[in-house]
């Protein structure tokens, strides 16, 4: 398999994260389904499917959806060699805030267990992760015991393994762009879920003028994200949800790509001893990379291409 080996443009860590976000099209057609759980609330899955027995899983970041450049360059991809998809979408993600005062957490939750119980029928099942979608699935490789036996290993790519570590990696000089670009897009979706359901959040314990008035994400999480979800506080929510904790559980193939240029990525969140002592676990560090990128001129991605090579012949072959 082929190194990263990026222009000199995208050799600056910042121009090579945002670069696809902006400037990369990638065109695929999911087939959405709804999914209505019994609390009255749903989950929006999109899916690509050609009647194949290899299924891939695609978790996406902090305030992504199945239409995000990296979920619609991996479904194009591997759907046009063989792989059925199912790109997820956590709540208030899939374009319509969910009707529960919940929202989607860092670590643990439902979405995969849901998604896993529409994907029986595959023989072959992979679950790939982005940031934070990263760190939920190898939360949940680490904490699933009773885990399909078709679930082969998982991929992901940028993982904050140490959710507190990167928060604040995210909070230090040009880095609070990207923090700011997040803020402000979780403050947006509590004034859509506000007005349209006005009382949703009167019995979670959540000073709501407090959360839209934070400067960092640290503060949101503290006073919105963690409480509305049932923790304590940011450190709490922090430490539960980190997957450094249960990466020594993980007892199937994972593979984890961080570029040593992340910008979000503090030192704890690569890491190197957890794979050192657990077999099941291998890790690439590219030079470059940003976060969640590997950016190029060309329609095609390093990372795809990789992921793909990488699944079919170190993952599926053991």
């Amino acid at each position: 398999m082929k190194e990263y080996r990026p222009s000199i443009l995208f050799k600056n860590r910042h121009i090579n994260t945002i670069f696809p976000t902006y400037f990369r099209k990638v065109n695929v057609k999911y087939e959405r389904e709804r999914i209505n759980l019994k609390n009255k609330d749903f989950l929006d899955f999109d899916w690509i499917k050609n009647n194949n027995t290899k299924l891939i899983i695609l978790c996406h970041g902090l305030e992504g959806s199945s239409e995000s450049h990296y979920i619609k360059a991996f479904s194009k991809y591997f759907s046009e060699r063989n792989w059925d998809i199912l790109a997820l979408n956590y709540r208030s993600c899939s374009g319509e805030v969910n009707r529960s005062p919940n929202y989607y957490v860092s670590g643990k939750g439902d979405e995969i267990d849901i998604a896993l119980d529409y994907s029986k029928k595959y023989e072959n099942i992979i679950l790939a992760g982005f940031s934070l979608g990263a760190n939920k699935v190898l939360h949940y490789m680490g904490n699933t015991e009773n885990k399909l036996e078709s679930i082969k290993g998982a991929f992901v790519v940028s993982p904050p393994c140490d959710l507190y570590g990167s928060s604040i990696m995210m909070n230090k000089g040009i880095n609070k762009i990207y923090a700011n670009f997040f803020l402000k897009q979780l403050k947006e979706k509590v004034f859509q879920k506000i007005k349209k359901y006005p009382d949703i959040f009167l019995n979670s314990n959540v000073s709501i003028e407090k959360a839209l008035k934070a400067k960092t994400l640290i503060e949101f999480d503290d006073e919105f994200t963690a409480k509305v979800n049932g923790y304590k506080d940011a450190f709490e929510y922090y430490t539960k949800n980190s997957s450094i904790y249960s990466l020594c559980k993980i007892d199937k193939p994972c593979h984890i790509v961080t570029a040593l240029d992340d910008p979000m990525m503090s030192k704890t969140c690569y890491p190197t001893d957890a794979v050192k002592k657990n077999k099941n676990l291998s890790l690439n560090t590219p030079k470059f990379g940003g976060h969640v990128s590997y950016a190029s001129i060309s329609e095609e991605y390093w990372l795809e291409k990789y992921a793909y090579e990488y699944i079919e012949t170190k993952i599926l072959k053991k």
